[in-house]
Parts: structure tokens; C-alpha cells; sequence
């Protein structure tokens, strides 16, 4: 195996320029030590030099955080963050003027990590083999062969296909999809993922080749269903204009239910069926661009078709290198009994103040959640959010993180009102509620994960949006979406209720749904199938009439009265329905104080799990008769 097979002097200095983009990246820092209180612009925005991005209060003074340079936002340190006298603020990335020809894109694609390889696959008679041919000269539209960089003292090998633009624009048919399916076959007999460069324009039209052209496509589209749904994992990259039919297999391999892994777009890409100009010809409705079609920002994004955008390939493979990098278990230096309850929770307060059932005893204050989620993940830690801008998702935050030195997902509800961007639906997404989008976003998440990392629930939940607006929206399939990916979840569930759990909510995140999944309840939370001022306005009228009768004596009662029996109703239901009797009922297995959080959480995702073995057997020594089970004895 060599590092540059075939590269010509012209593009190893690409190569060399390539791995110093790194040095552009503009980092903003601030002087003095101090909290973020807002944020102007979000990950992926273009930015305009002088332009306001963030503010830091110092000292009780509020200090404007500016652009330095045009370009796009990389990072931004979140609202709440704590920052030290020169801490970083935001990452703004210039934007670079994207490579092209396949020989570009894999000079940024080594350069991307340490200890860059590639190897060039080509077809034989037996499959794929080593090919030494100078890079670029295949006669096929893709270029197939086998890149691995060394990533935490190990190498990450993967099955890279690149499409050939300077190859009639990368279009496919028989010579392309032969290669493509024998690389999909190499990944799967040496359990490697697939990293996709896609830059195509679809199937090719010619006077030489038609309807088989299609063919050979659905043949394409077989093979990355049946490796995907065997466990595969396909990360793809739009470079490019995709069209027809590489759209559709960016769609089969990463954007189904059971799919596990990514589609990152470089800002300015789409994906479509039909270009603009065709679409136009062909009397559909007209677009003024390829982007407004299927762009990112448009289209993709919002809809979570694509889980991330970035201004340049250099940004992909960061992105890239940081997705494998939260797969390989590490070290930490954050303390596993560390009391959050010290973290802060915005520039005021302490998470202790919203934990505490002395501070907040109805389990009703909102709170930022992602103030929850970093002060529970390792402080030295990366967290990559996933699907960050699908639209109508906002009450529902997805991180890839670490949390006790062990790679997890963590999913965080929020519990404060969201302002509904979109203008699809109702004008504010209530806090502690599932609506369609977000509950389809928490069952992605957590299928992305089986097999992968355990999972952890921030559970502050009332239930599922039941609006007209939701059911239409497919709250139903959804939610049962949610159950689903719970049962078929592979792996470690921890689910902790940190304030109210109610309803269907509680249903689809049930223990009984999968042996390996654990529940945990924060002291003094609520636990039940409603809450207890639904409870007493809906289901206990006759309770509530019998108590505003009491309290007026031998008077008439008054709507005071049965205010006043409402409220003493409700709250004898929640006392009734504590998080205690969820405990003696065994639907919660632990009750903890926030000050152990952290430590619990830890030791659930480290401990054993139930295998499949273990619970065949378990179910076979149930169904025998007591005789038979004397005998084992």
C-alpha cells in the first residue's frame, strides 16, 4: 500500500497545500473571562466581516463578539458556556473555492488526518484488486479504492468511491455500477464502511445505451439496501451536483430508518431528481436554482434528509475524522461522581437550582437542555449534533458524544417553548412535548446508534403533541417509530427522568420494551400516566366536585371552591403518583439525587448487558413445566 498511488508532482503539491488549510480557519477568542449570553448566527451561516456573532458578558459588561473575516461559521461556543480569558468563541471557515476532479478530492481527503493512505481497487475477473495505473486515468465515471488514516492509535480503513466529474460529468451505467456493487461487496467481506464522494449527474444518456442504464442503477440500489440493512455503514459526501439516480442512492444509503451512516453536504451542492433548467422544460414548477430545489439550507437540511452542512471538503473530512473518533473508546480526565448540580445553567444559575426538588418541587421550571446534556457528557469531550437544522425537530437535541470515557448518544428534550421558524404548524413548539418531526428525530437517533453506543434519554417529557396539526403530520407513526427503534435498540438504554414523565412518551420509552434498557429518576420527580392537573380537569371531575362541596360547607359552592378542590386534587394525585411508587411498581429502577446523576448514569452504561443467549434461556427455563424445573434443580 502506498500514500499517493499514481499522483503526478502537480497534485502531491495539492496535496502538501491541501493539509495547510487547516491554518486558515479563523479563530475568535475572547480577552476576558466571562458567559455567553447569545448567539447571532448558527453553525453553517455565512458571515460577513464585522458582523456581530455572539455576545460575552465580562464583568457584567456585554461585549459584542465580531467576524474577522468573511466566510462560514464553523463553531460557536453555546449560550451558557463558560468562557476563560482567551477561550474560544467561534470557528469561522473562509470559503474555498471547491476541488473538482477526483485526484483534488482525495489530496484533501489524505491530508485530512494523520498517516493518509490510498490504494486504487479496480475490476478483475475475481473481483476488486490493487491497481498502481497513474490516478485519474480509469476509464470508467468513478474511481473505487481502499483510504485509511490512523485515528487514536489505530488505523480506520474505508472503502472510498469518488465520482469522476471530468468523466462526462460522473455520469453511470454498466462500467460505474459494476464498480460500485464490487466495492459495496469488498466493504462487506472485510467489514469496512463506505465513504462516498458523490459527484454525478446521473444515469447516462447516449445514443449507444438507454433503459439498461437504469437497470444497471436499481442493481446499484439492491446492493446498498441489502448492505445497509445487514449492519453497513455508508457515509456520503455531495461534492457535487447529484442527479437522478446518485440522489436516490444517497437516499438508500442514509437517509432510511435503519441506516447508519451520514450525509454531509458542502454548502452550494444539491441533490435532485431534475435540474432546474429541465424541470422548466418539462413544465414543473420552476426554481431559480439547483440549490432551492435541493440544497442544504432550502431543502435538505430542514427536512433531516442531510444530517450536516459545511463550507468545504477540508470541513467534511474534519467532520468526518470527528464521527469515527466518538465510535473508539478512550480516556477521561472528568471525574465520574463530578456533581452537575455545580455546572452552570445559564449566567445566573447553577443546574442545581432547576435538579433540586427544594428549588423546584413541581418539576415545572423550564431550562436550557443543552446546559443538562454538557454538564452530564466529559468536559473534555467533542459533541457532533446530528440533524441540527431539520425543521419542526427543535424541542429534541441529538448529541454524539462521551460520557465516562465510553462513545454514547445523548438525547436531550427541551423544556422551554421554541419559536416554530418554519411557519408549518403551530406558532411555538410547546417545551417537554413530542411533535412528528422531533419524534422522528429521536427515532433515527436512536437507531443510529444500535450496535454502535448505548443511549441516554434526558427525559423531561409531558407526552406527544395530540393536535389535529401533529396527527396529520404522522404523530401516530412516529411515536410507534420511537417503540420500535427502542425494541430493536442493540445495546445499552438509559432513560432519566429529570422532571415530569407522562403519557405516551412514557409508553414508547418503557423498560418493558427492551431487557437492556434501565430507567432513572431524579428525587422528586413525577412519574404517571397524566399529570396531575389534567388528571383533576378530566378524569376526577366527580372527585373534585365531591371536595368543593366540602369546602363550602352547607353554602352553595362557588367557583372558588372548585378552583380550590382542583388544585388539592391535583396535587394529591401527583403525591399519589410520586416517583417513589414508580420505584415500588418496578417501573423505575433507581431514584437518585441530582448530585449522583452523573455516577449513576456512568455505571448503567458500563454495566453488563442481558444478551440474547441469556434471555433464550431465560424464556425456555419460563416455559417449562414446574416438574421440569424441580429436575433442573
Amino acid at each position: 500500500m502506498h500514500q499517493y498511488s499514481g499522483i503526478s508532482q502537480s497534485r502531491t503539491k495539492c496535496c502538501r497545500r491541501s493539509s495547510d488549510l487547516d491554518e486558515v480557519t479563523v479563530k475568535i477568542r475572547t480577552e476576558l473571562p466571562g458567559v455567553v449570553v447569545a448567539n447571532h448566527v448558527d453553525v453553517g451561516q455565512a458571515v460577513k466581516q464585522g458582523q456581530t456573532i455572539a455576545v460575552v458578558e465580562t464583568m457584567k459588561l456585554e461585549q459584542a463578539i465580531l467576524a474577522e473575516a468573511e466566510g462560514r461559521l464553523t463553531s460557536i461556543a453555546p449560550v451558557g458556556a463558560l468562557l476563560e480569558p482567551g477561550g474560544l468563541v467561534a470557528d469561522i471557515s473562509p470559503t474555498r473555492q471547491r476541488p473538482e476532479v477526483p485526484a483534488d478530492l482525495l489530496c484533501v481527503a489524505l491530508s485530512s488526518a494523520p498517516g493518509g493512505r490510498f490504494r486504487e481497487l479496480d475490476l478483475s475477473d475475481s473481483g476488486l484488486e490493487p491497481t498502481t495505473r497513474p490516478l485519474g486515468t480509469q476509464d470508467s465515471g468513478v474511481i473505487i479504492g481502499e483510504i485509511s488514516h490512523q485515528l487514536r492509535g489505530k488505523v480506520l480503513k474505508r472503502v472510498w468511491i469518488c465520482g469522476a466529474s471530468d468523466k462526462q460529468l460522473g455520469a453511470v451505467a454498466e462500467p460505474e455500477c459494476r464498480r460500485i456493487i464490487a466495492a459495496f461487496d469488498y466493504a462487506e467481506k472485510y467489514d469496512l464502511p463506505v465513504e462516498w464522494v458523490a459527484v454525478s449527474s446521473g444515469a447516462r444518456v447516449s445514443l449507444q445505451s438507454g433503459t439498461e442504464n437504469m437497470d444497471w442503477c436499481a442493481l446499484v440500489v439492491r446492493r446498498i439496501i441489502e448492505f445497509t440493512q445487514s449492519g453497513g455503514e455508508v457515509i456520503i459526501v455531495v461534492a457535487g451536483m447529484n442527479v437522478g439516480a446518485q440522489a436516490y442512492w444517497n437516499a438508500s444509503a442514509t437517509m432510511l430508518m435503519h441506516c447508519a451512516g451520514m450525509l454531509v453536504m458542502i454548502d452550494g451542492t444539491a441533490m435532485v431528481l431534475t435540474g432546474a433548467q429541465a424541470l422548466a422544460r418539462s413544465g414543473g414548477t420552476p426554481a431559480q436554482s439547483d440549490q432551492e430545489i435541493g440544497g442544504y439550507q432550502e431543502v435538505m437540511g430542514p427536512n433531516g434528509q442531510a444530517h450536516h452542512v459545511v463550507p468545504d471538503l477540508v470541513s467534511a473530512y474534519e467532520l468526518i475524522a470527528l464521527h469515527h473518533a466518538l465510535g473508539v473508546t478512550g480516556d477521561t480526565s472528568d471525574p465520574t461522581d463530578r456533581d452537575i448540580c455545580e455546572s452552570p445553567l445559564d449566567e445566573d444559575r447553577n443546574l442545581g437550582a432547576i435538579l433540586r426538588a427544594a428549588y423546584n418541587p413541581t418539576r415545572k421550571q423550564p431550562y436550557p437542555v443543552r446546559s443538562l446534556m454538557a454538564a452530564l457528557r466529559d468536559s473534555d469531550a467533542p459533541v457532533l449534533e446530528r440533524w441540527p437544522d431539520m425543521a419542526g425537530a427543535e424541542g429534541v437535541v441529538a448529541w454524539d458524544t462521551v460520557i465516562g470515557a465510553t462513545p454514547t448518544t445523548l438525547l436531550g428534550v427541551e423544556s422551554r417553548p421554541t419559536a416554530n421558524a418554519d411557519g408549518d404548524g403551530p406558532e411555538v413548539w410547546a417545551g417537554c412535548t413530542l411533535y412528528p418531526a422531533a419524534a422522528k428525530k429521536v427515532a433515527r437517533a436512536i437507531t443510529h446508534a444500535s450496535k454502535k453506543r448505548p443511549v441516554v434519554v434526558l427525559a423531561n417529557l409531558a407526552g406527544f403533541d395530540g393536535s389535529s396539526w401533529s396527527l396529520r403530520n404522522l404523530q401516530l407513526e412516529w411515536g410507534a417509530e420511537i417503540a420500535r427503534a427502542v425494541i430493536n435498540f442493540q445495546g445499552r438504554i438509559v432513560v432519566v427522568i429529570t422532571g415530569r414523565f407522562h403519557g405516551g412518551a412514557y409508553v414508547v420509552f418503557n423498560k418493558t420494551l427492551n431487557d437492556n434498557l434501565r430507567m432513572i429518576a431524579l428525587e422528586g420527580t413525577k412519574v404517571s400516566v397524566i399529570g396531575g392537573s389534567a388528571a383533576a380537569e378530566v378524569v376526577l371531575k366527580k372527585d373534585v366536585t365531591r371536595l368543593a362541596t366540602r369546602l363550602a360547607g352547607s353554602s352553595a359552592p362557588t367557583p372558588h371552591h372548585h378552583q380550590l378542590a382542583q388544585q388539592k386534587t391535583a396535587e394529591r394525585f401527583d403525591e399519589i403518583h410520586s416517583v417513589a411508587r414508580a420505584f415500588e411498581m418496578g417501573s423505575v429502577d433507581a431514584v437518585v439525587p441530582p448530585e449522583q446523576l452523573r455516577s449513576s448514569v456512568i455505571d448503567q452504561i458500563r454495566s453488563p448487558l442481558i444478551s440474547d443467549q441469556a434471555l433464550q434461556h431465560a424464556d425456555s427455563r419460563e416455559s417449562l413445566a414446574p416438574t421440569q424445573q424441580q429436575h433442573l434443580h
